[in-house]
């Protein structure tokens, strides 16, 4: 049923929902939609359609599919917008809602309807730009009716893949690669010369800055607690792959902020990886670009990263 909220019963405070709110029917529920080959990331796909509206897609994914909501959400988006809406000028109106696990079974923190739109560039790439969190009475105003929050009955976990390759390493942070700009213009813009790079290395900062999450704590205290916790967890003999669950359920919650536990099981979760190449600026990165310029800003000494072992 849909609220008096969504109804019209009170005015829309988004202008998305001012703009684009209307009764619509689903017409896809794709459990498990993937992307790329057999062993692509998958997430729930949702789509709302009615004559007159532009399409909603609502996609829902654990933090245990494959590459985040966040960061493949140019990728995801122009997936969903070729097999469902081929002929759509524009790509769907698109909420993402990421649940984490933290490793376990069950959800322990879930973000929310997060709206995102998306620029098509002139090469018919898709440029994303993060917009407000709806609620659930602003989900159902907006595609006229409810909107199943949860993963899906038809969610199949992905089986764990091993992999001996691969080890987590402390790294200076002085000695990452270069960050290119990376959507969020305002903190991502031009990188960190090398003047930068030296300079917050002598004056450091822990303030948390509001341009971004990535910004938003002290990576400092969290870069420090990751690395203890995967030194136990080695010393334990835990192997590679279950470090990641191991390390993280002896955080400490009652020392630790909301977003630092966040930003602790980033570190583990979805390690920065600086990648291969000559470095500093053929290196890039597979993955914690961002997480790398808030570091660099902050002039953290160390932190966490993955790396292949050397065979």
């Amino acid at each position: 049923m849909v609220s008096s909220e969504a109804a019209g019963g009170l005015p829309a405070r988004l202008p998305l929902l001012r703009e684009h709110a209307g009764r619509r029917e689903r017409v896809v529920d794709e459990h498990m939609f993937r992307v790329g080959d057999d062993s692509g990331p998958t997430f729930r796909v949702q789509v709302f359609i009615a004559s007159g509206l532009r399409p909603v897609a609502v996609v829902t994914q654990l933090d245990n599919e494959g590459m985040s909501l966040t960061n493949g959400a140019e990728r995801y988006a122009a997936a969903v917008w070729k097999r469902y809406l081929p002929a759509e000028l524009l790509p769907p109106i698109w909420i993402a809602r990421q649940l984490m696990t933290y490793g376990t079974s069950e959800i322990q923190k879930d973000h929310g309807f997060k709206h995102v739109e998306f620029e098509v560039t002139g090469h018919g790439e898709l440029v994303a730009h993060w917009g407000p969190i709806l609620n659930v009475d602003e989900m159902s105003q907006l595609v006229g009716g409810p909107v199943d929050s949860t993963r899906g009955a038809g969610y199949i976990r992905r089986e764990r893949e091993e992999d001996p390759t691969y080890r987590f390493v402390p790294m200076s942070v002085l000695w990452l690669a270069r960050p290119r700009p990376f959507r969020e213009k305002a903190c991502m813009a031009t990188g960190t010369p090398w003047w930068r790079r030296l300079g917050r290395q002598l004056v450091r900062r822990r303030t948390a800055q509001t341009c971004c999450w990535y910004h938003g704590g002290d990576w400092h205290k969290v870069s420090t607690v990751a690395i203890d916790l995967v030194d136990r967890a080695y010393v334990a003999g835990v192997p590679h792959e279950d470090v990641a669950d191991f390390a993280f359920a002896q955080v400490d919650r009652s020392s630790l902020t909301d977003w630092e536990v966040e930003a602790v099981y980033s570190l583990l979760a979805f390690p920065i990886d600086p990648g291969r190449g000559r470095w500093p600026r053929n290196r890039g990165y597979v993955n914690g670009q961002h997480r790398a310029q808030a570091m660099l800003d902050a002039g953290v000494r160390r932190t966490l990263v993955e790396r292949l072992e050397q065979t």
